[in-house]
């Protein structure tokens, strides 16, 4: 209650203060005041390859501006999508405790969203889910984020299957940030854009420290430390641009691979390099070229078998030390046809490898995981190469190819007709259509009617693995999903609501099947699927200064997994020259599974923004105000039950220069 008590005070202290006092920022009021109307002539890029305004997307996209992302008590990109219609994050077990997505009623750890950094993919083919590679991805660099809900394999091809994010990093801001919170948390962020030599620089800096909430697990008290640092470089000439990132996250200590011990070990690190030219950009069409090469590396280790008198002598731990790497070469190009025609294509060449896969372990022997006391190593060790995962060295190649027509039939008809073909080394051919019809029906009411296909690629894992517990299965085809959207906006000149109702048939979803007796499992394409919903979304404003916003998430069919069937987030804010405070509520549905219970629960957070001074401004973010305990169905544990996220308090200074 004390840092309640805190918070009221400073809000009321800060308001009475601070209404009335001249503007020492004017970009700030003026963002502040964007309209609908200037929000929907908002350029985005991920839906169609180019940029295209917000109310003419072919997909159902959500975007977040700067401005937008200031308001929310939210760091981590992965929990940003609590705010995105259709779409929940919790913490869950894997190797480490990693962000899981619920998307549209599919709550599995496929990797079924692509996650993107300046278009750049995140995920990778040995796990396929972008979360347990990347688990942080800060927002404090970001310039905007861009969300597909639905299907992008049109565009993206595989993970793109119920969703695509990209973080668009900033591009022209240079200032220096430094937080500190609650459970010895801080954390620093640099940007700088310099020009130098004729050409525009980039250099992107965040780093965190957490130490970490306690929390109740089977009966222990545990900590969730983490630390994280990420690092990008950039230079931009006039017809060319070369980016280089690397992020690295530790979370020791916590829950992996189901048990929780001091002595648990979790590290990632990502290194990508991107280079892309513009071979011309005219009234006749643009042509461009861009290279991507990511490598991918994890080291962990969780306790698998607790020490057992007369039994075994130590804990066994054991996890992946695996590394993956990807080489993509892509080109689009956009051509106008004729008035009102426009067409997009491109072709992508992607060569995908697991290049390492060894272990984190205690106890090997013979190149075999032995629990016996003679394989005992004397503590973790590392392995480059193992003989139980030796099957996994195994490489992912393919070779696709889009198109997309746009056809702009009238002042208030848009048309979009598109298509993927993906041919994936050892798999089918894959072809992903999608359509989009858009009507204006007059100047507050909009219609769109959209369809689109998807599809994942399993991963090396499900393929090829070969161990004590799982058998790949070298047979497995894609998963499949179509996706029906129709959507109603209106538009008001205060006020802004977009419904969606949506449809998703899945097929050939890849789940666990039980082998030789039930000791160890395979993976087989076996599950069909439909889930139905509907996705609300009101934004409104009162006055110049008095904000809200409204999401609201039902599922008309029983969730894939156990997960959320119906969720919500109500947002209201206060907006002046130099100061913004807003209070926002996250709402869960009660989730029930056979030994497993939660009821329905609320979170509620608060982020406020102080400019004191005309390049200064002082932050607190509050998340899980009031404390509130719950957990998150987990079938990888044995007791069900992850525990939720627990409060936590950052106070912060920024200095812009």
């Amino acid at each position: 209650m004390r840092f309640v008590g805190f918070f009221l005070y400073l809000a009321m202290f800060s308001l009475s203060s601070l209404i009335g006092k001249d503007a020492r920022a004017q970009d700030v009021d003026a963002l502040f005041n964007l309209t609908f109307d200037e929000l929907l002539e908002q350029q985005i890029s991920i839906s169609a390859k180019e940029s295209v305004a917000l109310q003419a997307s072919p997909s159902t996209v959500t975007l977040f501006t700067r401005q937008m992302l200031d308001r929310l008590a939210v760091d981590n990109l992965y929990d940003l999508l609590n705010y995105v219609p259709g779409f929940q994050v919790t913490r869950g077990d894997w190797v480490g405790a990693v962000p899981k997505e619920h998307a549209r009623g599919v709550y599995l750890d496929n990797g079924y969203v692509l996650f993107m950094v300046d278009g750049q993919r995140i995920n990778e083919i040995s796990f396929g889910k972008a979360s347990v590679y990347s688990p942080y991805i800060p927002l404090s660099l970001a310039e905007r984020v861009e969300v597909i809900r639905g299907p992008g394999s049109a565009l993206y091809g595989s993970n793109a299957f119920m969703g695509v994010v990209n973080l668009i990093t900033r591009q022209d801001e240079n200032l220096l940030s430094a937080r500190l919170g609650s459970n010895t948390s801080r954390g620093a962020t640099l940007t700088l854009h310099p020009q130098w030599a004729g050409l525009n620089w980039q250099l992107l800096l965040d780093m965190q420290r957490h130490g970490g909430a306690a929390h109740n697990f089977n009966d222990l008290t545990i900590d969730d430390p983490r630390q994280s640092l990420f690092v990008q470089l950039g230079v931009q000439g006039q017809r060319w641009h070369l980016r280089s990132r690397y992020n690295k996250t530790s979370m020791n200590g916590y829950i992996n691979l189901g048990g929780a011990s001091d002595n648990n070990r979790y590290e990632s690190e990502n290194l990508g390099l991107e280079a892309g030219l513009h071979w011309w950009q005219d009234d006749s069409g643009a042509l461009s070229s861009s290279l991507d090469i990511s490598e991918h590396r994890i080291a962990s280790a969780g306790l698998l078998v607790e020490a057992q008198p007369g039994v075994l002598a130590a804990d066994f731990f054991n996890g992946p030390n695996w590394v993956t790497r990807n080489l993509q070469l892509s080109t689009d190009w956009l051509k106008p046809l004729m008035p009102g025609w426009e067409l997009n294509a491109g072709v992508i060449l992607l060569n995908a490898e697991q290049h390492q896969a060894g272990a984190l372990t205690t106890h090997l022997q013979g190149g075999e995981f032995v629990l016996s006391d003679s394989a005992y190593l004397g503590g973790i060790r590392a392995f480059r190469q193992v003989d139980a995962f030796d099957s996994l060295l195994a490489s992912q190649n393919s070779r696709s190819a889009y198109l997309q027509l746009q056809w702009q039939a009238a002042d208030d008809w848009l048309l979009y007709l598109g298509s993927r073909y993906d041919k994936v080394q050892r798999l089918a051919a894959n072809w992903s259509p999608r359509f989009a019809l858009i009507h204006q029906l007059n100047d507050t009411h909009s219609l769109r009617l959209q369809y689109g296909e998807a599809f994942r690629t399993p991963t090396t894992n499900e393929l090829f693995s070969s161990d004590n517990v799982t058998q790949g299965n070298p047979l497995l085809q894609q998963e499949k999903i179509a996706t029906l959207e129709a959507i109603w906006r209106w538009q008001g000149s205060n006020t802004q609501w977009e419904t969606v109702l949506f449809r998703n048939k899945m097929q050939d979803f890849v789940n666990k099947v039980a082998v030789e007796g039930g000791s160890r499992f395979t993976f087989a394409n076996t599950d069909e699927h439909e889930i139905r919903g509907v996705e609300t979304s009101l934004n409104w404003k009162l006055n110049e200064h008095w904000e809200g916003q409204l999401n609201y998430t039902l599922l008309f069919d029983n969730p894939f997994n156990a997960s959320f069937k119906r969720y919500g987030q109500l947002r209201l804010g206060y907006q002046q020259e130099s100061l913004s405070l807003n209070l926002d509520a996250l709402w869960r549905s009660a989730v029930g599974e056979q030994g497993f219970h939660q009821s329905a629960y609320s979170l509620i957070n608060f982020q406020g923004r102080w400019q004191w001074q005309e390049k200064q401004v002082l932050t607190l973010s509050l998340t899980n105000l009031f404390d509130k305990q719950y957990q998150v169905y987990e079938p990888r544990l044995s007791n069900l039950a992850m525990p939720g996220e627990r409060r936590q308090l950052i106070l912060g200074y920024q200095l812009s220069f």
